[in-house]
């Protein structure tokens, strides 16, 4: 009786040596599966935004980099307005 118990008590210590190393392993798996969808929930706005605001400080740079406008030059009258347009000291 003492060895089927010696027997009986090493075969549940092994089974549960297996049970041990797969519940490890699963929590393990999990573990790396939480890590992986944490990390990727917020590698991807980052990324968004940093691509956004790169594509924000670029519009930026090629509007700073436009030339001035340019007004138009003062053009002299070079002749006088029409005679419906002048008013009566201009007509006099």
């Amino acid at each position: 009786m003492t060895v089927a118990l010696f027997v009986e008590a090493v075969d549940t210590i092994r089974t549960l040596g297996w049970a041990l190393i797969v519940w490890i392993v699963l929590m393990a798996a999990v573990t790396v599966l939480a890590a992986y969808t944490v990390i990727a929930a917020v590698a991807w706005p980052c990324g968004a935004a940093r691509d956004a605001l790169g594509a924000a400080l670029a519009a930026s740079r090629a509007v700073r980099a436009l030339p001035e406008p340019q007004t138009a030059p003062d053009i002299p009258q070079a002749r006088p307005a029409p005679s419906w347009a002048r008013t009566d000291k201009e007509a006099a």
